[in-house]
């Protein structure tokens, strides 16, 4: 397999405001993975009903709370569509909407699914308390067995290290970079590295560097990885 080419801006942080800036730019990335995943909302929320063993989808409730969302969902893209470069628009735009569905349908699959999108629009603006909080009322709307559970403790990690509650994210990360379960684990790998980083523990860092370079050279950060040891050892 082909080594990933990385962008010369995607390097390691040495300031805060840098690390933030490269958490987002993480973050959007798995978020465009997650939103393949959530590609077509009838599809999802067929899947989740199966998933959650629910047979209430002909209710009025169920087929309310779909609307809804799909309408929150609808407002925010075609505002987003309109100014690309003004997600803030974007998201005011259907922020209410957003608030309806989690509010009136949070006992229906949309709103359980609607929950994390809006935790992800959150983030993408810069509301990490609140990203915080739906992320982990999240957490308690689906099983640990749950194919969405990991993806949303590890979105959860990334809204506490954007958040500079590095003891939480490593709560998070330092079970799920390791479990066989866990989520790109290769990238929540290098994402503790920094966290280790940022408070002091330089020791542990260059553990969690060291086993990136000796793992797949296809990782994303693994050329990053590399070049820091290298600096390191020169």
């Amino acid at each position: 397999m082909a080594k990933r080419k990385v962008n010369k801006r995607k390097q390691l942080l040495k300031e805060p405001d840098e690390f933030l800036v490269f958490s987002r730019r993480m973050f959007k990335y798995t978020m465009d993975h997650f939103q393949y995943v959530l590609a077509g909302l009838g599809g999802i929320i067929v899947i989740a009903l199966i998933a959650l063993g629910i047979r209430a989808w002909q209710q009025s409730s169920e087929n309310s709370g779909a609307l809804k969302l799909t309408e929150a969902k609808t407002t925010f893209y075609k505002a987003l569509e309109e100014n690309p470069q003004n997600m803030e628009a974007a998201f005011l735009s259907a922020e209410s909407n957003f608030e309806t569905v989690i509010g009136e349908y949070s006992g229906t699959v949309a709103g359980r699914l609607g929950t994390i999108v809006y935790a992800n629009m959150c983030y993408e603006t810069g509301r990490y308390n609140k990203a915080i909080t739906l992320y982990e009322s999240a957490l308690n709307y689906f099983e640990p067995t749950s194919s969405l559970y990991p993806l949303i403790r590890y979105n959860l990690g990334y809204a506490y290290v954007a958040n500079k509650d590095y003891d939480k994210a490593l709560n998070i990360l330092e079970k799920d970079a390791f479990s066989p379960d866990g989520l790109m684990q290769s990238d929540e790998l290098f994402l503790l590295s920094l966290v280790y980083e940022q408070k002091g523990n330089i020791e542990k860092r260059d553990e969690i560097f060291k086993m990136i370079a000796s793992g797949d050279e296809s990782a994303l950060f693994y050329n990053i990885v590399k070049n820091r040891l290298a600096k390191q050892q020169s």
